[in-house]
């Protein structure tokens, strides 16, 4: 698959939709996918233009975004299976292909939505189809879609791992902890001063794992392992809801594969596991 940024004046043919509202997206429990057929879907006569984030072969993967209004739920033969979900409703049921899918459909969503006009004059914007961006005459700059940078990282002491929740978790959920990259900072010193803000604690041997596009709404998460050194949990109450050392025996309900906070712990519990 192929990764594009195209607004096409009609829907084609044999193409997927994926379909938000008020930044919920449309959701089939029974065959566990976001992703619906053209065909299935009376939509052709909808104005343009159309988003397209991915192509395959002659077919397109578009973004859709429909009214409240709308009686969609109408279309389908089995509507009880269907509906409109938060995105992070459905993490742990997608795997790492169909999330990162579904991550680039709610980024790009967002980017399209909020860029109809220069900042600068105010005039609309007209779309570039070779940057896959929008501009303006006044400035000529593209205006790309935009992610924030965010690391995440996963403490650790031998057998222990420091984890945070947040007030916004389902109960008993814990996670590592994450935090944005400062303008001038380096990944591994915002980690540090994160990590200090939202626990009081000091850390070293910063070591990169991964990253991952996140939607929520639009940042770049880089992964990294680092080891705990000094200080007690001291917790920052805007930030967090309560944070502490679990045993990687005894852990509280972690975030599911898809997302990188659910592979950190995992991929040390695993490591741990070793002889």
């Amino acid at each position: 698959m192929k990764l594009i940024r195209e607004l096409h004046d009609s829907l084609k043919e044999y193409s997927k939709l994926i379909i938000f509202c008020e930044n919920m997206i449309l959701y089939d429990q029974t065959k566990n996918t976001y992703s619906f057929e053209i065909k299935d879907l009376n939509l052709l006569h909808q104005n343009g233009p159309f988003l397209a984030i991915a192509a395959s072969d002659n077919s397109y993967h578009y973004v859709v975004e429909i009214n409240k209004d709308d009686d969609i739920l109408g279309l389908f033969m089995d509507p009880n299976s269907i509906n409109f979900v938060d995105l992070r409703q459905i993490l742990g049921f997608l795997d790492q292909s169909s999330f990162l899918l579904a991550s680039r459909a709610s980024i790009l969503k967002t980017w399209k939505s909020n860029n109809h006009f220069c900042s600068i004059c105010g005039n609309n914007y007209s779309f570039n189809s070779t940057e896959g961006a929008f501009e303006c005459s006044c400035n000529n700059a593209p205006n790309y879609p935009s992610i924030s940078p965010c690391i995440i990282t996963l403490i650790h002491d031998q057998d222990k791992i420091l984890l945070g929740r947040s007030k916004f978790f389902p109960p008993n959920m814990y996670s590592t902890l994450a935090g944005f990259i400062e303008a001038g900072e380096s990944a591994e010193e915002a980690l540090v001063r994160e990590v200090k803000e939202e626990v009081n604690v000091d850390v070293s041997d910063i070591r990169y794992y991964a990253s991952q596009s996140w939607p929520f709404p639009a940042q770049l998460m880089l992964g990294y392992y680092c080891k705990y050194e000094t200080g007690d949990i001291v917790l920052n109450d805007e930030e967090l809801e309560d944070a502490r050392w679990f045993k990687i025996n005894e852990l509280p309900i972690i975030p599911p594969d898809a997302s990188i906070s659910g592979q950190l712990i995992r991929s040390y519990i695993e490591g741990r596991s070793k002889p």
